[in-house]
């Protein structure tokens, strides 16, 4: 299956014009029967935007800085409310609000449409959702053209099946992050050295260090170094420089206007988590093995094969590519793009997928991780994974073959690679769905509230211990809504509303620090004010969340809207809650209800809400 007859010899140049020369026709068919089976690239992106649109539907949000630091300020910027978190004081301005603007347009169209008010804004979530699974899918379905033009259809398929099966872009293809972002660039651009176009790959670097996450420039370093080989110096800084100010002229700008002063976020950003104006590890540190267990969750069998890379490419590298003259790409005459045989297809592609093992040295030295910093790699781990298998596989077909009858070889070698593709599309899958099947309530909870029309008094929606899953203000049905804070056992500095009053985006509150001190001002002392609270119950039945403060009196009675199950993580078993496996994993796995409570005593709710509310359906 992975293993492919060489053609009848081309007639390649003979030195001294020795030897006859094919027919035109004899060379275009030897071509067509190396090139023509892979999947053409359009159809590889249909299968990929299918995936991707899966995961827009469905994923869950990984990370609260996806929440606060990107979909509430942009729910802020086009609806008016959401929680502001000390990067965006303009005291710091750590973060550009341009990154914001990129995703408004997906974001706001309900708006545009007439749509954005009550459970509209969530169609808005969606759409945006939706747009970035269908770049990502055009980043991915581009590094599977050049991967297709330059080496065996085997590969390439390989490496189509791992990018839409895979449980780690599942997650990150998604994503409104600057690592998905930067993911996104990266792709492209290990698309473009493919390709041989190294002003497209100085593009996709300055695009991604720039407007998406710039300590991420590290993962670019391999293509630089390439870029400096492959084309002339001159032209390729002459490049660099337009495409920066084509980047950081833009970010400046619509900083001063969010800011109301002159700065740079880029540098705010640098000069706090890298060169010694803060320190990242306050918000929690992790040991050397954090990523590698991270990684090996999300892709499984595929993480040690990608990591082999460049052990299988020195033992069968020959095995990936195309045979002499196959490739199309010395046609056009341009840098990098030459046929420069089987040692020097193998090299690119080893420079290719360089980005995983510079970048994953990079991010581990640092003591402060996050599972997202990795997804800047993902597409490329699933392409050394696919060089890994389909050269070890040649490699355990030609050993077979000393040993055993060639048709016998094939067959072991076949059966093998069914089984293990089979194995691995299982687990990826059954990843993906514990994420969604334990994890997923935070997403569904919050569409049981109500929905509220028209204007009038704000609705506090409260929550305290489970304030990192919030999944943003578009999933609050209805302008009036606004999220709020109760005392729990998080003793760090939590967001705040944006204040309007205060200067909105060129505010500089005074209940924001920089180093993660928590400010009583920005949450209650309790659910007393609170018209509705979202927390978890355990299996005794108690709340984790304390509603009354010591003392209170008259505290109010609460009544269930809606519960949902959710995975508790540390009296489960870690293989089920990280694995769906159905009947197994409802056996084993501990679960809290993840629920929603209305006040009974509802005087002031009601004259709060009015009579324009709408039940869920």
């Amino acid at each position: 299956m992975l293993r492919q007859r060489t053609p009848h010899r081309e007639g390649a140049r003979q030195e001294g014009g020795k030897g006859r020369t094919p027919r035109p026709g004899a060379r275009r068919a030897a071509r067509a029967g190396t090139a023509s089976t892979a999947l053409p690239a359009t159809t590889a992106f249909v299968l990929l935007a299918l995936a991707r649109l899966g995961s827009a539907a469905l994923n869950i949000i990984h990370d609260c800085d996806e929440t606060f630091n990107y979909l509430e300020p942009l729910h802020y910027f086009l609806h008016g409310s959401g929680m502001q978190t000390w990067e965006y004081s303009a005291q710091f301005a750590l973060r550009s609000w341009l990154y914001l603007l990129l995703h408004a347009p997906a974001a706001g169209a309900p708006a545009l449409l007439g749509l954005g008010a009550g459970r509209a804004k969530l169609l808005g979530f969606f759409l945006l959702r939706a747009a970035l699974g269908l770049v990502s899918a055009a980043t991915e379905a581009w590094l599977y053209r050049a991967v297709a033009a330059r080496y065996r259809p085997a590969l390439a398929h390989c490496l189509l099946l791992f990018l839409c099966g895979s449980s780690g872009l599942f997650a990150a293809s998604t994503a409104m992050l600057p690592s998905s972002f930067t993911m996104y660039a990266l792709t492209a651009a290990a698309a473009g050295m493919l390709e041989g176009r190294p002003y497209a790959v100085i593009l996709a670097a300055a695009v991604g260090v720039v407007w998406g996450w710039c300590v991420a420039g590290f993962a670019f370093l391999p293509y630089a170094l390439w870029v400096l080989a492959a084309a002339p110096l001159l032209r390729s800084v002459g490049w660099l420089v337009l495409c920066l100010a084509g980047t950081l002229g833009p970010l400046v700008l619509v900083d001063r206007h969010f800011y109301g002063a002159w700065t740079a976020s880029l540098w705010n950003f640098v000069r706090y988590n890298v060169v010694g104006g803060g320190d990242s590890a306050l918000y929690g540190v992790e040991d050397a093995s954090f990523y590698l267990r991270n990684a090996l969750n999300n892709f499984q069998f595929l993480l040690p094969l990608a990591l082999l890379f460049p052990v299988a490419s020195a033992l069968a590298g020959a095995s990936l590519c195309l045979p002499h003259g196959s490739s199309n790409g010395g046609a056009h005459g341009k840098p990098g793009r030459g046929r420069t045989g089987a040692s020097g297809s193998v090299l690119r592609l080893l420079v290719c997928v360089a980005p995983i093992y510079v970048w994953g040295a990079a991010i581990t030295a640092l003591p402060h991780k996050e599972e997202r910093f990795l997804y800047v790699v993902y597409p490329l781990i699933c392409l050394a994974a696919a060089a890994s298998f389909v050269a070890l596989c040649s490699l355990a077909g030609g050993i077979l073959g000393m040993l055993l009858p060639r048709h016998a070889a094939t067959a072991v070698v076949q059966l093998f690679a069914a089984l293990f593709l089979l194995g691995s599309g299982l687990l990826a899958f059954s990843r993906s769905a514990a994420l969604v099947v334990n994890y997923g309530a935070p997403l569904r909870i919050y569409q049981h509230l109500p929905e509220v029309e028209g204007s009038g008094p704000p609705i506090s929606v409260c929550t305290g211990a489970e304030w990192h899953r919030f999944p943003s203000a578009f999933f609050l049905p209805g302008q009036r809504y606004r999220l709020q804070f109760i005392k729990s056992g998080f003793d760090g500095l939590l967001p705040h509303q944006f204040d309007d009053k205060q200067g909105g985006t060129r505010a500089a509150p005074p209940y924001f620090n920089d180093r993660n001190q928590e400010e009583p001002a920005n949450y209650w002392p309790s659910a007393y004010g609170c018209h509705y609270v979202v927390t978890l119950r355990d299996e005794q039945g108690a709340l984790l969340d304390t509603l009354a403060a010591e003392g209170e009196e008259g505290a109010p009675a609460w009544q269930q809207l809606a519960s949902l199950p959710f995975v508790d993580q540390a009296r489960s078993p870690p293989l089920f809650r990280a694995f769906y496996v159905p009947g197994l994993s409802a056996q084993r796995n501990r679960r809290y209800e993840y629920v929603l409570l209305r006040r009974k005593d509802n005087s002031g709710v009601q004259h709060a809400e009015g009579q324009d509310m709408k039940q869920p359906q």
